[in-house]
């Protein structure tokens, strides 16, 4: 199935202010780096001293291969053995861990590969969003859609406290979660603390060893 084309160009802003707040990183591995954007904005901001990728899609790894200083092509679970995961001090997983077969071996393998001091970054949907589980609690829908939480090309789910375990299962230890919520639910007066997990999009966290 052919992905639109801002799946693979999107800037993720919201991403990139999430990592602004968590300081400054050294060499960094984006996993899933689509066409590149958001590893070229690190460095320009100043947030990475220079970032690799690592793309499944041969255009997007194509195009990202202008913008980051090394990109690998193919499946992260066959490139990780070649890939010197010891160098960098940051790995990004924004968006890419609902698509692959086994997420735990794969967040196994960086713990167990990667530098002592190495963090991980992380962006999930979150399955337990209002527009997933009103329809599937009140009409019984659990519909497939092109883009979105529901993507077509996602094999797994995670809730906030779900994303958590499975970070804690494979050996990561949360630092920082942060809740993607749209800025229409951002008002004083609508009680989006209350209602977070069910007007939340995605959940962002930045783990340690």
């Amino acid at each position: 199935m052919t992905q639109p084309n801002t799946y693979f160009n999107a800037d993720r802003d919201d991403f990139l202010q999430f990592l602004n707040n968590a300081g400054k990183f050294g060499e960094v591995l984006d996993i899933g780096c689509a066409a590149g954007s958001l590893g070229s904005r690190l460095v320009e901001s100043g947030l990475a001293e220079a970032v690799d990728g690592i793309e499944i899609n041969p255009d997007a790894a194509a195009k990202a291969s202008q913008r980051l200083r090394t990109v690998w092509q193919g499946s992260v679970e066959d490139l990780l053995p070649k890939i010197p995961l010891q160098t960098y001090s940051l790995i990004i997983m924004a968006d890419s861990l609902e698509h692959l077969v086994d997420p735990w071996q794969v967040l196994r393998d960086l713990r167990e590969n990667s530098g002592p001091e190495t963090q991980i970054a992380v962006s999930v949907p979150n399955l337990r969003e209002k527009n997933v589980i009103f329809p599937l609690l009140l009409q019984g829908r659990f519909q497939y859609q092109a883009a979105g939480v529901m993507d077509r090309t996602h094999l797994h789910f995670f809730t906030r406290s779900s994303l958590i375990t499975l970070l804690s299962d494979t050996g990561w230890s949360v630092e920082k979660i942060h809740p993607n919520i749209k800025q229409k639910y951002l008002k004083w007066w609508y009680p989006h603390k209350l209602l977070e997990e069910f007007i939340t999009v995605q959940y962002f966290v930045l783990a340690h060893k």
